[in-house]
This record gives structure tokens, sequence and C-alpha cells, in this order.
């Protein structure tokens, strides 16, 4: 089996397990108190790749649960102070194996500048975890190029992480890993029952949360089955791309709660030209809670995708040309 496609499906089962031996335990932590306690008005997240879309998902959840300002910024405009100035105390760097350069770059600028830094990765001996003022590590073991489950588990982590902080409900949080494994499944089905020979151009749409969550899908598909695809702000899409579309267009809508009129419009409007449109969420084609909570399962469609597109074009997804695991300068 693929490596990739064996840590895509590991999320099945994994992230159940995950939930209950990590991230319940969040709150016996020390970690969650000291990063309670650096807290200030505003925090930066930094990153690359997926790691800068996993960033900027997690910064508009914290921003949306615990009411402070967040920047985020590509680590290498950090690392080479191309950014504007810098405020606050906290920053939040990620890096899925803790040596990507403009990574550990910016923790030593932002360092210099004052800020308390929170490495996070999944290799406990990375050079971030072991530069950053307080490292999070998490036990996740992905070997492939491609960034896949990871994601969604940091993703949750973090999400879980700040509702403990704020004192919201962490129920629906179990709720939705029970269902994970169904979502999946439906997932599965869902794209299998495309005939995806038929499309050269993936487009995927969502708002707030769900607007990194569109990033990462692109990406994810790039990856792996080196597609065309974009993503954009739902709404956005109509100002312009949609000029690109036609019947070889596949377009995925991360449904948001409150704006059904909207998406009915948009979705009408480009089945009228010729794109094949499908939706995730509350009455969606693959239906999952609109919640923001569950940001962190609304990449597995897309990793799916990535994968079967690949196959259909006869491309390893294990052996993206021109890239590497690491991205060192």
């Amino acid at each position: 089996m693929s490596v990739t496609l064996r840590e895509i499906t590991d999320q099945k089962h994994e992230l159940k397990n995950f939930f209950e031996n990590f991230v319940v335990n969040f709150s016996d932590r020390n970690i969650l108190r000291e990063i309670e306690s650096s807290l200030t008005e505003e925090i930066l997240f930094v990153g690359c790749g997926s790691s800068y879309n996993l960033a900027l998902t997690a910064s508009r959840y914290f921003e949306r649960v615990l009411k402070v300002r967040t920047r985020v910024f590509p680590a290498g405009e950090v690392a080479f102070e191309k950014t504007p100035k810098l405020e606050g105390k906290l920053a939040f760097l990620f890096s899925r194996t803790g040596n990507t350069t403009e990574v550990l770059l910016a923790n030593e600028v932002l360092g210099r500048k004052g800020f308390k830094t929170v490495g996070i990765t999944i290799e406990e001996n990375s050079k971030l975890s072991k530069e950053s003022d307080i490292p999070l590590v998490f036990p996740i073991k992905e070997e492939a190029v491609v960034m896949t489950k990871s994601f969604n588990m940091i993703l949750l982590s973090l999400m879980f992480m700040a509702d403990t902080i704020s004192g919201s409900p962490i129920g629906p949080y179990r709720e939705l890993v029970e269902y994970s494994e169904r979502f999946f499944d439906l997932s599965w089905r869902a794209v299998e029952g495309i005939d995806l020979k038929r499309y050269e151009h993936f487009v995927f749409l969502g708002m707030a949360e769900f607007y990194g969550i569109s990033l990462e899908s692109a990406l994810k598909c790039i990856e792996m089955s080196l597609t065309f695809s974009e993503a954009y702000s739902t709404l956005e899409y109509r100002h312009g791309p949609k000029a690109l579309v036609d019947e070889k267009t596949l377009v995925f809508v991360q449904k948001v709660v409150g704006m059904d009129e909207q998406e009915k419009r948009l979705k009408r409007e480009l089945e009228s030209l010729g794109a094949t449109v499908l939706e995730i969420g509350e009455d969606g084609d693959i239906p999952l809670s609109n919640d923001w909570r569950s940001t962190f399962l609304r990449t597995i469609p897309a990793q799916i995708l990535g994968y079967q597109k690949a196959s259909s074009r006869g491309v390893s997804p294990d052996r993206p040309p021109h890239l590497e695991k690491t991205v060192t300068l």
C-alpha cells in the first residue's frame, strides 16, 4: 500500500485513539497552563506550506474562541524580517519535522524581539523542539512527503486547547470524533463515485476557518495528483476566478451556518457554467456538522480526492516531483 494512502486511511481509527489518549489530557499538562499564562492581546502564528495553512486555520479559531487578535505570516517573511512591526509576546511556530529552515530562522528572530515561542512539531529531537521556548511535540508518526493525518490531529488538539482555556464546552468534540469513522467512509464513497478522469481543475471554497481548510485541500491535490487546484473564500470566487469554470471543473464547497441561500445561488451559478459542485456540511453531499469545531475533519475528502486522482493519472503520491519532507535553504 502507498505510504500516503496508509496515513490518510490511518485517520479512520487513529483520530479516536489520539483524542482519547492525548487530546483530552491537555488540561492536565503544565504546557497548557504555560501557554495560557503567556496569552496576550495579540498572538502570532507562523508556518510554511501545509504548516502555514494549519497556522492560519488555528489562528482563526483562537480569535473566535479566545477573543484575541492574531496575525499569521509565512515563516520566510518573519525569518528575513519583511513583516510590519511585530507586537505581542507569544508566537506559535509550525513545522511538522521541526527542521524547516525558515521556521527555525523565524524562531531566532522572534526570540530576539522578546517573543515566547511555542514550537509545534511531531519530531521530539528536532531543532524546533530544542530551540523554542515551549516545545509542543505531538505523538504522531508520519513518514510520507505529503502532510495528511498530522494536519488534522494537530488542528484538533489546538482547537481543543483554545476551548479548554476559554471554558467552552468540549462535548461536541467527542461527538465529532465518534462520527469521524463514518465521515471517512462517506467521503471515500463520494469521491469514488466521481469519474475523476473528467476533471482537470479542482476548486475549494470556504469561509473563516474553512478558508484555511480550502487552501490545504487545494495543496493536497496539487502535491499528490499534480492537478491544477485553487482555493478562495466562498463568495470571492464569483469575483473573477469563475472565468476559468467549465465542464472539467470540480468544486468543493465547505458549508457555513447561515449561508444556505448564498450557497444555493452559487451552486446554481457554477453548475450553469458546466462545473460539478459537491458540498461538505449539513445537508451536503458529504454530511457533517457546520459547527466550526468540525474544521479538523474537513480536509479528509480532499486528501482522498488527491490520492484517487493521482491513481487515475498513474502518478505516485508518495513521490511528488521536486518536493521533500523537510525544506531547507
